[in-house]
């Protein structure tokens, strides 16, 4: 999944320490993992079309026009696919990371080289946009404070208006990322199995806290239930190091269920007024979660078969879904922009705006992760993860080796968002 650096004695060459590792810790069973890449690319697709439909509605209903956004499928649900996937992807690329000299050094320095730099890109430049607004007399510039929390990833009420989103709101869920990570990195030196079963625990002890106590802010925002969204994931990794494999018939059960309950939303998660957030609370995790684990269990609890040739433009979406999911409110606020001014885009039928608004925010992400993120991600892997080890398993590019969450929300309401201010955030 990428490189990582070796740490160990001065005296003691790289390739013999990759030796014994490889020795101690029996190897991966190979995968393309194409199928990853293609659910990856149909989550990110899910929540652009939820946070597109958002916007080209208030755009139609500033025009007197009404635009009924399909419920067709449950839009957020795709945070949950991120968020499972998460889990999934970092323990399969850590499998020969387990139980090593450095492990943790390594770990760290992975994860903060693939999700820094390209979020405080984007989060300084929608600073800008803001400070724009501001100056026009449209919008508030936040606090310093507020700012600074932004950068480090903890969760902050950035305008005082009860929403526990950093200054670019869909970073939020990186929030929840770096968390995990953070508990990953904790234990990443202990051999697998106790290290996965110590993560459980510590996710499992995380919500019951939550559900226990009265917490400030920033702690109850990390104790929510859709944390254990990760630890299904790190279940299936599990699941998959010790190769089980299903039948094909019970893999296709496991996937037709899981894609029924996730339809039907039976608890009503994501069928909510626009303007108001999903709860990350015991409902989401039983009926998206859940659903979504299914589906991708019964993906790689298998042989995986020859990739279709129809399937080859989402592992491209999948490849660019981090660069999808920071970029495309910037697609949505150039729609909204152009609405404002031009008449054909505010008069033009709704479903047809979220075409071409959802084509030109694919179009923006393969742009930036070509051209941005993937040059970005190798440079600073070079300079600060050197020399290429065994630590990670090699099973895809490095600099796309962690999917990112969408955006969904914390147990609360929320008021509406500005047009332009992390545009599409009501649906997730």
């Amino acid at each position: 999944m990428g490189d990582a650096v070796v740490e160990g004695r001065m005296d003691e060459r790289p390739d013999a320490l990759d030796t014994r590792a490889q020795a101690a810790t029996p190897p991966l069973p190979h995968h393309t993992l194409w199928t990853v890449q293609v659910l990856r690319g149909v989550a990110a697709l899910m929540v652009v079309l939820g946070h597109s439909q958002s916007a080209v509605g208030a755009v139609v209903a500033s025009d007197g026009q009404v635009f009924v956004r399909s419920t067709l499928v449950p839009w957020g649900a795709g945070v949950d696919l991120f968020f499972v996937i998460s889990g999934f992807i970092i323990v399969h690329a850590s499998g020969r990371l387990f139980g090593r000299a450095g492990a943790r050094r390594d770990f760290v320095t992975r994860r903060l080289i693939r999700i820094v730099p390209l979020y405080w890109l984007v989060t300084t430049l929608f600073l800008a946009l803001l400070a724009v607004a501001t100056l026009k007399g449209g919008g508030r510039f936040p606090g310093s404070l507020a700012i600074l929390a932004s950068y480090a990833f903890l969760p902050a009420d950035t305008y005082g208006e009860g929403r526990l989103f950093p200054v670019f709101d869909l970073g939020w869920t990186l929030n929840y990322e770096i968390l995990f990570y953070a508990l990953l990195g904790l234990v990443v030196a202990l051999p697998r199995h106790r290290a996965l079963v110590t993560l459980g625990v510590m996710l499992a002890l995380l919500v019951a806290v939550g559900q226990a106590a009265p917490l400030p802010a920033a702690l109850w925002f990390w104790t929510r239930p859709i944390i254990l969204d990760f630890g299904l994931g790190v279940v299936i990794g599990a699941l998959v190091a010790r190769r089980l494999e299903l039948p094909p018939a019970l893999r296709l059960a496991v996937a037709v269920v899981g894609i029924t309950v996730l339809l039907a939303d039976p608890a009503h998660v994501f069928d909510g007024p626009v303007g108001m957030t999903v709860a990350n609370a015991w409902p989401r995790v039983l009926f998206a979660g859940i659903p979504v684990a299914a589906v991708l269990a019964a993906a790689l609890l298998g042989p995986e078969p020859r990739m279709p040739q129809v399937a080859a433009p989402f592992t491209r979406v999948g490849d660019a879904s981090y660069s999808l999911y920071l970029f495309h409110p910037f697609a949505l606020i150039a729609m909204e922009k152009a609405a404002q001014k031009l008449s054909v885009v505010r008069e033009a039928p709704g479903w047809l705006l979220v075409l071409v608004t959802v084509t030109a925010a694919i179009a923006l992400a393969l742009a930036v992760y070509r051209w941005v993120e993937r040059p970005m991600t190798r440079a600073i892997t070079i300079k600060f993860a050197p020399r290429r080890s065994d630590a990670f398993s090699t099973v895809e590019d490095p600099s796309h080796d962690d999917p990112t969450p969408a955006i969904p929300s914390p147990d609360r309401k929320a008021k509406r968002v500005p047009a332009g201010a992390g545009a599409g955030s009501n649906l997730s």
